[in-house]
């Protein structure tokens, strides 16, 4: 009978490692703890990383202050084509290097905005009172307001 015992062991260690590699990446991020001035988690990026996530949340302000104005002003279209452009689409061209930098909620709070400018992109479309659209923004200005509260961008030090 042959011994199979040593595949057994190579084959957990092998698992083991791929899942400390996805915890590391999909989960915790690439992050730093807090300090006393600062309690937010530090997110670490390189310094076009950090770049580029701040310039897609000035994208996500802009955009919001666009909505406000086209529903204010009843223009359902102009709201629709704002959201839509910031919807799940924006972040599917995301470099997945960067995306395994993110801590998971990081990543929940920020997918979960884009989802909601899709919804409020569909919301117009189907012609939806801007009372209740502004309500769905309301609730993914939530999403920004966790997620500033929470971490804080920061570039690596070579």
């Amino acid at each position: 009978m042959k011994n199979t015992t040593p595949h057994w062991i190579a084959i957990v260690l092998l698992g083991g490692a791929l899942i400390a590699i996805g915890v590391k990446f999909v989960i915790l991020g690439t992050t730093a703890p807090g300090s006393a001035e600062d309690p937010r988690m530090a997110v670490v990026l390189t310094k076009t990383e950090r770049a580029m996530v701040l310039g897609e949340m000035r994208t996500l302000l802009a955009t919001t202050q666009t909505l406000i104005e086209a529903l204010n002003e009843n223009d359902l279209k102009r709201a629709e084509n704002a959201a839509r452009k910031v919807g799940k689409a924006a972040v599917s061209t995301m470099d997945f290097r960067l995306r395994a930098k993110l801590p998971l909620e990081f990543k929940r709070l920020g997918f979960g905005t884009h989802d909601a400018f899709d919804d409020i992109a569909d919301m117009a479309a189907a012609g939806k009172p801007p009372a209740e659209i502004q309500r769905r923004l309301a609730e993914a200005m939530n999403n920004c307001i966790a997620c500033h509260a929470s971490y804080r961008l920061i570039a690596a030090t070579p």
